[in-house]
């Protein structure tokens, strides 16, 4: 994780996250929603130009808004979508946390195995957190476009898991590793994350047969 970290420059993500005060972690927050708003306003403008195929198609408009059409099921949608990103973005700087208690700031590399927190639950909490932000807010778009692009993001993140045990933990951490993952089974999800995510799936899927 600590290469895809440097590529997201996760260390000023970091830092901010110490010398933030609680205020400004709200203010981060309320941000993140603002952004998810406008970009999934920005994403369903786009899919308006393009031909797609909808769940839950025979809804009646709500509303309009800049020649994007809104039906009452997609307020499920988008509530769906907003609350993936309130969760997505505390679990994501927890992690971020968790990381760095294990890490050498000066090689940039791990002095131990983290196998605590939310490592104790799944090996790749961060590449799954980036599931449920990525694949979560295409999936609340309602749109089969978006669910293609959800499950490309699912296996990317997975691919970014398996190469990383291979080339990276289980060279550093050995036997050590090969115990861990033993003793913790799933690889990117929990329980209930898989299943807020697969309901939003089974929702779409029952929405295209009518």
């Amino acid at each position: 994780m600590l290469k895809y970290e440097e590529k997201l420059h996760f260390d000023k993500y970091y830092n901010k996250l110490q010398s933030s005060s609680v205020l400004h972690k709200v203010i981060s927050l309320v941000c993140d929603v603002a952004g998810y708003i406008v970009l999934y306003y920005f994403i369903k403008y786009i899919f308006t130009s393009l031909p797609d195929f909808r769940p839950w198609n025979n809804f009646m408009p709500w509303f309009s808004l800049g020649g994007v059409l809104f039906s009452k099921i997609d307020l499920i949608y988008f509530t769906y979508g907003l609350i993936l990103i309130c969760y997505g973005t505390i679990k994501l700087s927890k992690i971020t946390m968790e990381n760095h208690s294990v890490r050498n700031e000066k090689s940039n590399t791990p002095e131990r195995l983290l196998v605590t927190g939310y490592y104790a639950k799944v090996r790749h909490p961060m590449y799954g957190t980036f599931i449920i932000l990525q694949a979560g807010f295409m999936l609340s778009l309602r749109s089969l476009g978006g669910i293609i692009i959800a499950c490309i993001i699912f296996a990317f993140q997975y691919v970014n898991a398996v190469v990383e045990e291979k080339r990276l933990l289980l060279p550093t951490f050995g036997e050590e590793y090969k115990t861990y993952v033993q003793n913790v089974g799933r690889m990117l999800l929990t329980r209930s994350e898989v299943v807020a995510l697969s309901l939003i799936m089974l929702l779409s899927a029952v929405g295209f047969l009518f």
